[in-house]
């Protein structure tokens, strides 16, 4: 683990963002607001470093420095610690950062990937990282969602886990991103599920057949009364997943049905 050094004033110039630095999106949303934040009440928690010959790398809090530089500050309070290497940084900086909400999914899965590489087994990374195994996964598989519908995801016009399931149900990458341009204009989740679900059986049809087959499908909608461990489990995996219920339950359920070869 990291061996903290001494807190310090550093220059600015002197600081360099280190590519372990898990954060790679939305660098510069909400600086501003931070910007003014800082400058009315001050910096509540000081940035991260360790040293690099005459310089330090900043390895947590890069959006606190990018502020700092928006305000023309010449110095900042800087924790120096020691890192053993690439891989502790980048841990360091995930932990950090995996709690929040603004962390964009395509910086976890690209943390996941290199870790993996680091540590060789998915148990490994998520220990080190202090998520499940399934959420590691989760993110790996991401890996394999086309660009086009991984800057939906980023814009916010569809969710991640909908993003994995269309990568990993249709292999035509051109057909995956208008079956993804469709579904970001349908609210339903339910019904999200069922388009990817058809294209899935029908990979010879187009995009609007698909769409045609759905409308007229009905969806089956159930209700489940879950007790309260259960409950509990399914808000600390929204938590943990940072998706929405049905999202999570439908998920939840589909794999239950695969494994046990209910699903054709």
């Amino acid at each position: 683990m990291m061996k903290r050094l001494e807190l310090q004033y550093l220059p600015l110039d002197k600081i360099d963002v280190s590519a372990s630095n898990v954060r790679r999106t939305k660098r510069e949303e909400g600086i501003d607001e931070l910007a003014r934040s800082i400058k009315e009440i001050g910096l509540q928690q000081p940035v991260v470093v360790f040293p690099k010959g005459d310089r330090y790398e900043l390895v947590i809090g890069q959006r606190r420095y990018l502020a700092f530089k928006r305000l023309a500050r010449r110095r900042i309070p800087a924790v120096i610690t020691e890192v053993r290497n690439k891989t502790e940084a980048a841990i360091a900086s995930f932990s950090e950062n995996i709690h929040r909400l603004d962390l964009d999914y395509r910086d976890k899965m690209e943390v996941a990937i290199a870790l993996l590489k680091e540590l060789g087994s998915v148990a490994k990374v998520a220990d080190r990282l202090g998520v499940s195994s399934q959420t590691v996964r989760n993110y790996l598989g991401y890996a394999g969602v086309p660009e086009p519908i991984k800057q939906m995801v980023a814009e916010g016009k569809l969710g991640a886990t909908t993003a994995t399931r269309i990568a990993r149900n249709i292999a035509d990458e051109e057909k995956a991103i208008k079956i993804a341009e469709r579904i970001r204009e349908i609210p339903r989740r339910e019904e999200r599920t069922k388009i990817i679900d058809i294209a899935r059986k029908n990979p010879e049809k187009t995009t609007e057949e698909v769409i045609k087959i759905a409308e007229r499908e009905k969806i089956s909608q159930i209700t489940i009364n879950l007790t309260s461990r259960v409950a509990q489990a399914l808000e600390r995996a929204c938590r943990d997943y940072q998706h929405d219920r049905e999202d999570i339950a439908i998920w939840a359920l589909e794999e239950w049905l695969e494994k046990r070869g209910f699903v054709e």
